[in-house]
Protein backbone atom coordinates (compact mmCIF):
# COMPACT_ATOMS: atom_id res chain seq x y z
CA UNK A 1 0.00 0.00 0.00
CA UNK A 2 2.95 2.42 0.64
CA UNK A 3 4.39 1.77 -2.07
CA UNK A 4 1.16 2.39 -4.29
CA UNK A 5 0.88 5.84 -2.15
CA UNK A 6 4.38 6.42 -3.25
CA UNK A 7 4.16 5.80 -6.81
CA UNK A 8 0.96 8.29 -6.85
CA UNK A 9 2.43 10.92 -5.40
CA UNK A 10 5.35 10.58 -7.78
CA UNK A 11 3.11 10.73 -10.43
CA UNK A 12 1.29 13.81 -9.06
CA UNK A 13 4.78 15.88 -8.68
CA UNK A 14 6.10 14.40 -12.04
CA UNK A 15 2.15 16.63 -13.98
CA UNK A 16 2.68 19.56 -11.47
CA UNK A 17 6.37 20.15 -12.23
CA UNK A 18 5.95 19.63 -16.05
CA UNK A 19 2.84 21.87 -15.92
CA UNK A 20 5.02 24.60 -14.08
CA UNK A 21 8.12 23.96 -16.29
CA UNK A 22 5.93 24.52 -19.56
CA UNK A 23 3.82 27.57 -18.29
CA UNK A 24 7.23 29.05 -17.43
CA UNK A 25 9.13 28.19 -20.73
CA UNK A 26 5.87 29.09 -22.75
CA UNK A 27 5.68 32.91 -21.20
CA UNK A 28 9.43 33.50 -21.66
CA UNK A 29 9.33 32.24 -25.61
CA UNK A 30 6.14 33.90 -26.43
CA UNK A 31 5.67 36.45 -24.29
CA UNK A 32 2.72 36.46 -22.20
CA UNK A 33 -0.66 35.10 -23.51
CA UNK A 34 -1.48 37.17 -26.69
CA UNK A 35 -4.87 36.15 -26.27
CA UNK A 36 -5.23 37.37 -22.81
CA UNK A 37 -3.76 40.73 -23.81
CA UNK A 38 -6.17 41.17 -27.27
CA UNK A 39 -9.38 40.55 -25.06
CA UNK A 40 -8.02 43.22 -21.92
CA UNK A 41 -7.35 45.65 -24.55
CA UNK A 42 -10.81 44.97 -26.08
CA UNK A 43 -12.41 45.64 -23.01
CA UNK A 44 -10.92 49.21 -22.54
CA UNK A 45 -11.74 49.87 -26.15
CA UNK A 46 -15.17 49.13 -25.58
CA UNK A 47 -15.38 50.57 -22.19
CA UNK A 48 -17.58 47.84 -20.68
CA UNK A 49 -18.10 47.69 -17.34
CA UNK A 50 -20.45 46.68 -14.10
CA UNK A 51 -20.91 47.60 -10.87
CA UNK A 52 -21.33 43.84 -9.83
CA UNK A 53 -22.36 42.16 -7.02
CA UNK A 54 -20.38 40.84 -4.17
CA UNK A 55 -20.91 37.79 -1.84
CA UNK A 56 -21.07 38.66 1.96
CA UNK A 57 -18.56 35.86 2.43
CA UNK A 58 -15.47 34.79 1.45
CA UNK A 59 -12.55 32.66 1.74
CA UNK A 60 -9.17 33.59 3.18
CA UNK A 61 -5.68 32.03 1.31
CA UNK A 62 -2.60 32.48 2.38
CA UNK A 63 -0.24 31.77 0.26
CA UNK A 64 3.60 31.53 1.28
CA UNK A 65 3.12 33.11 4.29
CA UNK A 66 2.88 36.55 3.35
CA UNK A 67 0.42 37.21 0.16
CA UNK A 68 -3.42 37.00 1.20
CA UNK A 69 -6.39 36.70 -1.13
CA UNK A 70 -9.65 36.54 -1.16
CA UNK A 71 -11.86 34.77 -2.89
CA UNK A 72 -15.56 36.00 -3.51
CA UNK A 73 -18.71 35.10 -5.21
CA UNK A 74 -19.59 38.00 -7.58
CA UNK A 75 -22.83 38.56 -9.91
CA UNK A 76 -24.38 41.18 -12.24
CA UNK A 77 -26.98 41.47 -15.15
CA UNK A 78 -25.80 42.56 -18.93
CA UNK A 79 -28.77 42.26 -21.49
CA UNK A 80 -31.29 40.97 -18.50
CA UNK A 81 -29.06 38.00 -18.74
CA UNK A 82 -27.48 37.15 -14.56
CA UNK A 83 -23.72 35.81 -14.86
CA UNK A 84 -21.87 34.83 -11.68
CA UNK A 85 -18.82 32.98 -11.00
CA UNK A 86 -15.79 33.74 -8.37
CA UNK A 87 -13.01 36.20 -8.08
CA UNK A 88 -9.65 36.39 -6.01
CA UNK A 89 -8.97 39.99 -4.62
CA UNK A 90 -5.79 40.69 -3.03
CA UNK A 91 -7.36 43.31 -0.82
CA UNK A 92 -10.68 43.30 1.40
CA UNK A 93 -13.31 45.20 -0.57
CA UNK A 94 -14.69 48.65 1.31
CA UNK A 95 -18.23 47.89 0.24
CA UNK A 96 -19.91 44.91 -1.57
CA UNK A 97 -19.44 46.22 -4.48
CA UNK A 98 -16.78 46.02 -7.48
CA UNK A 99 -16.18 47.58 -10.53
CA UNK A 100 -15.85 44.70 -13.16
CA UNK A 101 -15.16 45.16 -16.92
CA UNK A 102 -16.50 42.05 -19.16
CA UNK A 103 -16.21 41.37 -23.01
CA UNK A 104 -18.81 42.75 -24.75
CA UNK A 105 -19.26 39.38 -26.82
CA UNK A 106 -18.49 37.08 -23.87
CA UNK A 107 -19.33 38.85 -20.33
CA UNK A 108 -18.37 35.24 -18.84
CA UNK A 109 -14.93 36.87 -19.43
CA UNK A 110 -14.17 39.39 -16.60
CA UNK A 111 -11.49 42.00 -14.94
CA UNK A 112 -11.19 43.84 -12.35
CA UNK A 113 -7.84 45.77 -13.89
CA UNK A 114 -7.96 45.08 -17.87
CA UNK A 115 -4.98 47.73 -18.17
CA UNK A 116 -2.54 46.12 -15.17
CA UNK A 117 -2.83 42.93 -16.76
CA UNK A 118 -1.74 43.83 -19.67
CA UNK A 119 1.11 45.65 -18.24
CA UNK A 120 2.14 42.06 -16.43
CA UNK A 121 1.51 39.92 -19.51
CA UNK A 122 3.81 42.45 -21.69
CA UNK A 123 6.87 42.11 -18.61
CA UNK A 124 6.50 38.24 -19.35
CA UNK A 125 9.71 37.20 -21.38
CA UNK A 126 11.72 40.46 -20.76
CA UNK A 127 13.75 38.65 -18.20
CA UNK A 128 15.30 35.08 -18.40
CA UNK A 129 14.61 34.35 -14.80
CA UNK A 130 10.96 32.77 -16.85
CA UNK A 131 13.34 30.75 -18.57
CA UNK A 132 15.33 29.52 -15.35
CA UNK A 133 12.38 28.56 -12.68
CA UNK A 134 11.25 26.69 -15.96
CA UNK A 135 14.21 25.11 -16.71
CA UNK A 136 14.50 23.70 -12.68
CA UNK A 137 10.95 22.43 -12.41
CA UNK A 138 12.32 20.83 -16.04
CA UNK A 139 14.92 18.83 -14.13
CA UNK A 140 12.65 18.30 -10.91
CA UNK A 141 10.56 16.74 -13.26
CA UNK A 142 13.21 14.51 -14.97
CA UNK A 143 14.84 13.48 -11.79
CA UNK A 144 11.53 12.01 -10.84
CA UNK A 145 10.90 10.59 -14.07
CA UNK A 146 14.45 8.82 -12.92
CA UNK A 147 13.41 7.58 -9.84
CA UNK A 148 11.00 5.25 -11.48
CA UNK A 149 13.47 3.52 -13.54
CA UNK A 150 16.10 3.53 -10.58
CA UNK A 151 13.58 1.55 -8.67
CA UNK A 152 12.72 -0.98 -11.31
CA UNK A 153 16.95 -1.58 -11.62
CA UNK A 154 17.07 -2.21 -7.89
CA UNK A 155 14.16 -4.52 -8.70
CA UNK A 156 15.90 -6.87 -11.49
CA UNK A 157 19.49 -6.43 -9.35
CA UNK A 158 17.51 -8.39 -6.99
CA UNK A 159 15.83 -10.79 -8.27
CA UNK A 160 19.18 -11.57 -10.40
CA UNK A 161 20.52 -11.83 -7.24
CA UNK A 162 18.34 -13.99 -5.35
CA UNK A 163 18.19 -16.14 -8.03
CA UNK A 164 22.21 -16.62 -8.04
CA UNK A 165 21.91 -17.43 -4.83
CA UNK A 166 19.36 -19.76 -5.26
CA UNK A 167 21.23 -21.59 -7.93
CA UNK A 168 24.28 -21.79 -5.53
CA UNK A 169 22.40 -23.28 -2.55
CA UNK A 170 20.84 -25.63 -5.28
CA UNK A 171 24.79 -26.50 -6.52
CA UNK A 172 25.67 -27.04 -2.80
CA UNK A 173 23.03 -29.24 -1.85
CA UNK A 174 23.79 -31.54 -5.09
CA UNK A 175 27.06 -31.87 -4.56
CA UNK A 176 26.50 -32.74 -0.63
CA UNK A 177 23.98 -35.15 -1.85
CA UNK A 178 26.47 -36.77 -3.88
CA UNK A 179 29.18 -36.82 -1.61
CA UNK A 180 26.67 -38.54 0.82
CA UNK A 181 25.69 -41.38 -1.43
CA UNK A 182 29.71 -42.13 -2.13
CA UNK A 183 30.12 -41.67 1.32
CA UNK A 184 27.28 -44.50 1.61
CA UNK A 185 28.31 -46.66 -0.94
CA UNK A 186 32.25 -47.07 0.49
CA UNK A 187 30.83 -48.48 3.64
CA UNK A 188 28.56 -50.80 2.26
CA UNK A 189 31.43 -52.49 0.24
CA UNK A 190 33.41 -52.24 3.34
CA UNK A 191 30.88 -53.85 5.54
CA UNK A 192 30.12 -56.33 2.62
CA UNK A 193 31.41 -60.18 4.41
CA UNK A 194 31.34 -61.56 1.06
CA UNK A 195 34.12 -59.20 0.10
CA UNK A 196 37.16 -61.67 0.97
CA UNK A 197 35.26 -65.15 -0.46
CA UNK A 198 37.07 -66.28 -3.89
CA UNK A 199 34.77 -66.17 -6.54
Amino acid sequence: MKSFKSVLYRIVLLIVFSLLAKSCVTDYVYKGDKDKIEQRQQMLDDNTFVIADLSSEYTETTVARVVKTYKFNYSFTVDNRFYTDEISLTELPSFPKLKLYYLKDDPNVISKDPQGEIASENKKGDSITDLLVGIVWGILAALILLSFFGKSDKKEQKIATQTKESATTNTTTTAASEEKIGTKEERKAKEDPNRFMPK
